[in-house]
């Protein structure tokens, strides 16, 4: 009589089942080192299925609005090793602290625009918001935009920030960056080339539009 395919995996499975305990213990070198390299390779599976769902959870500050994406750029940067709290109110505030001890040492706020770029007005409205927060003209203040949210594709929303803004944002010591920028910075980093000193950096001591290109390329931009 023929035996399908079917019947044999349920003949071997019955086999299995049915094998005595002290089997186990006859385990030989080459059974062995084949279970820890299963071991092994499954524990590299989970970590690379970590790494791809951080990744793509990473990129969903550039779709996202209002308190959501507020909470999800806070959350990135403390990814990205720069520990950041949300802030007293309901502006889109927040504060960037150092890990150890717990102190602000740069103001920023989170926007977004529909169909539009970084202006002026939400300069302006860091320089108000980051006085009544207690921090004089000098403090390190950071503005991100999810800029040009609403359109299709990359190349409609890298567009740069207007020179007039980059350079009042230089003057008013306000480092200004879209989301954009963030993720091709967390990309550039993933590399294995360092963004995230130069960046808080520019955070710490300039002002200005910080850039990160298609190239992964950095740049602050003044004017």
């Amino acid at each position: 009589m023929r035996v399908r395919a079917a019947d044999t995996t349920i003949v071997s499975m019955a086999a299995t089942e049915s094998q005595p305990e002290y089997l186990e213990a006859l385990e030989d070198n080459s059974e062995a080192a084949i279970r820890v390299r299963i071991e092994e390779l499954e524990g590299e599976i989970a970590r690379l299925k970590e790494s791809l769902s951080e990744s793509r959870k990473a990129k969903q500050i550039l779709s996202l609005a209002g308190g959501d994406l507020q909470d999800e750029v806070i959350r990135f940067f403390s990814t990205l090793g720069m520990p950041a709290k949300p802030a007293d109110g309901d502006r889109g505030e927040f504060w960037l602290v150092a890990e150890a001890v717990g102190e602000e040492w740069a103001f920023g706020e989170i926007r977004e625009s529909a169909t539009g770029n970084i202006t002026r007005e939400l300069l302006a409205h860091v320089m108000i918001d980051r006085g009544e927060a207690g921090k004089g003209d000098e403090f390190p203040a950071l503005l991100v935009v999810n800029t040009f949210f609403q359109k299709a594709t990359i190349e409609e929303r890298d567009q740069a920030v207007p020179a007039e803004v980059a350079k009042r944002a230089a003057e008013d010591h306000i480092l200004v960056v879209r989301t954009l920028d963030l993720v091709r910075l967390r990309q550039k980093e993933s590399t294995g080339f360092a963004g995230i000193p130069e960046f808080m950096e520019k955070v710490q001591n300039g002002g200005g539009w910080y850039e990160v290109n298609a190239s992964l390329a950095s740049r602050l931009h003044v004017s």
